[in-house]
């Protein structure tokens, strides 16, 4: 029987091919994958996957910075330069878009943002950073009252995140969404 002719990639290109096969495992099957599995899936020798990542946190890493700067790209925060801003309608279409994010990505997203890597690993608040900086250019236009930016981003994130767990769970995503809207209407007006 032949052997499967392999195909030469340039680095960049190898290592994104074993990000993009961690991260539909991860989807698939959670905190189950390991290095056989994602090796495997990748179309390479498990040393081969060590030159690109020398442990598995860092494979994760690079899963979870893929995650994030996919979101940004979908959902770029506006400037004023281009059109006026109804903050109060870009916050709630923020909250709006990472309830859908995190429901597309949930098995990912277990392992990356809850599990012992998410410890071992914390990264700055993405979310929380998004929704501050938000809130206090909201604040500067007059859409939105005198609170801590940083503090009702962290509370705000919260129920945000509740949100998508609730509707994860079984929750009517339509009767959430709504009150999740009125929430962030209500603690931010001015």
């Amino acid at each position: 029987m032949d052997k499967p002719v392999r195909r030469r990639l340039k680095p960049e290109a190898r290592r994104q091919e074993i990000v993009e096969a961690a991260e539909r495992l991860l989807q698939a099957h959670g905190a189950q994958v390991r290095v056989e599995d994602v090796a495997r899936e990748a179309g390479v020798a498990k040393g081969t996957f060590f030159l690109y990542f020398p442990t598995w946190d860092d494979l994760l890493e690079a899963v979870r910075d893929r995650l994030i700067a996919r979101f940004d790209a979908n959902n770029p925060l506006p400037n004023e330069v281009e059109r006026p801003i109804d903050w109060p309608d870009l916050v709630s279409r923020q909250a709006q878009a990472f309830v859908d994010h995190a429901l597309a990505h949930h098995g990912v997203g277990e392992v990356l943002f809850h599990s012992d890597f998410a410890r071992r690993r914390p990264q700055a608040d993405h979310a929380t950073v998004r929704f501050a900086a938000a809130i206090r250019a909201g604040q500067e236009a007059g859409a939105f009252g005198p609170v801590d930016p940083e503090a009702m981003a962290r509370l705000l994130f919260a129920t945000i995140h509740e949100a998508a767990d609730a509707v994860a769970g079984g929750a009517d995503r339509t009767a959430m969404l709504a009150a999740l809207d009125h929430l962030l209407r209500r603690a931010l007006a001015p």
